[in-house]
């Protein structure tokens, strides 16, 4: 029982903590709704697309921070796949009573599978870039949270007396990671064939050094609570493994081109090599059976009851357990329309369902106008992946050298419909 406290405990130390196996956000990345491919920058290109550090564009210098140097202000994304603004009011918040139709309707929104909670909080301590060098130094959490439905039905509904409740749909895969990364970009002049319809083309990579703070993970969980009068009684069987202190590797690679001077286009893949090995502090993997019979009059001594009821615990220590840094792909597009206008178009495609990740392609397209040389005004929004449907909207002042952003994005939806959010501010010098 004691190592079941020990995946639980690391469960909530990877939620409160913070590598960058998902996109990277910023202000412009989420304002876009992820359409950002082609105008990543500096040490922005890092989980985007490395080639473009060989534009020209680029800058000579560039150095990011959020509220003071070393001091960042996070890039957060919260969101779910079913509670929404506009299901609270409907059926929550109207001072009304829920009659067993309306609760039935209201648990009809919930898919079968459960409530999936995806939390992303990302830091950068660093992020510079010199020439066509960019370095970075930063960490996030990665993974996903999964409450069942009968939890719902119970809160709705109350249960009946020796009615099993199913808790077999929960689910945990969470990790965290503090992520080194450093890209180079190199412009590749008379390349064959390419320079009759390209004007410049460039190459490049990323290499992301990544340190594992804990991981938690449930292979598989069959769990139900039964309710008598007098007691109730838990049972089931748990699979899981968890790791402190990892240590791992991930690859960017892209290549990007200014096709003329209206037309830019770039491909990326990222985390083409992806991996965490765990283990430098303790890897172990957990196999347990309970059943825990709690008469009503010792609910106050769970947790000793917990422990004599175990039927099985085989739970080891390993010398290592590796989980794997998603890999995507991303094509990017950009057209400048006027001197001041420009459309973005993204399509990005991951290669696995772990670790927050899904196979569904994702598309976006967004636009950038500048009213006046300093004031952008940006809106994206995007199609499928995790989110469903995405949009945001965005703007700062982007003076020479100093520019001050910002961006905000609803996830699932739009307005009261939408089912999470995300919010980013960032600053930077620029030479």
């Amino acid at each position: 029982m004691k190592k079941i406290k020990y995946i639980v405990v690391w469960a909530l130390l990877v939620i409160v903590s913070q590598g960058y196996s998902q996109l990277y956000m910023n202000p412009r990345s989420i304002s876009f709704a992820d359409a950002y491919a082609t105008q990543a920058r500096g040490g922005d290109v890092i989980g985007w697309n490395p080639a473009n550090l060989g534009l020209n564009d680029n800058p000579k210098f560039k150095f990011n921070f959020g509220i003071i140097p070393i001091v960042p202000f996070p890039a957060l994304q919260i969101s779910n796949n079913t509670i929404s603004t506009h299901l609270l009011n409907n059926y929550i918040f109207t001072g009304g009573y829920l009659d067993d139709d309306d609760k039935e309707e209201l648990l009809s929104h919930f898919p079968d599978g459960g409530l999936n909670f995806n939390p992303l909080v990302q830091m950068r301590f660093l992020n510079f870039s010199v020439d066509s060098w960019a370095f970075t130094l930063g960490a996030e959490v990665t993974g996903k949270v999964v409450a069942p439905k009968s939890l719902f039905r119970l809160a709705l509904f109350g249960n009946e007396f020796e009615e099993p409740i199913d808790l077999s749909d929960t689910d945990l895969d969470l990790q965290s990671v503090v992520t080194l990364g450093i890209a180079h970009g190199w412009q590749i002049d008379n390349v064959p064939y390419l320079s009759n319809y390209v004007d410049k083309f460039s190459v490049g990579i990323a290499v992301k050094l990544l340190a594992g703070a804990g991981y938690s993970g449930f292979d598989d969980l069959t769990a139900n609570v039964t309710t008598y009068k007098d007691r109730v009684i838990l049972e089931g069987d748990l699979k899981g493994e968890y790791g402190m202190g990892g240590a791992g590797l991930a690859i960017d690679i892209g290549a990007a081109s200014v096709i003329n001077e209206k037309m830019t286009a770039n491909l990326a893949l990222n985390n083409v090599v992806g991996f965490l090995n765990w283990g430098i502090g303790e890897a172990g993997k957990a196999e347990y059976s309970f059943y825990a019979d709690i008469p009503s009059s010792d609910f106050g001594d769970i947790d000793s009851i917990m422990d004599e009821s175990l039927r099985k615990d085989t739970t080891y220590t390993v010398s290592g357990i590796r989980t794997n840094y998603p890999a995507y792909m991303i094509m990017g597009f950009e057209y400048r329309v006027l001197q001041n206008l420009r459309l973005f178009v993204n399509y990005r495609q991951s290669f696995s369902n772990d670790m927050a990740s899904t196979t569904a392609p994702a598309f976006s397209v967004a636009a950038e106008f500048l009213p006046a040389d300093w004031l952008p005004i940006r809106f994206g929004v995007g199609f499928g992946g995790n989110d469903k449907i995405k949009w945001g909207v965005g703007s700062g002042m982007t003076f020479k050298h100093y520019r001050l952003e910002w961006g905000f994005a609803q996830t699932g939806g739009f307005f009261n419909h939408g089912k999470g959010l995300a919010f980013c501010l960032d600053q930077s010098l620029v030479f």
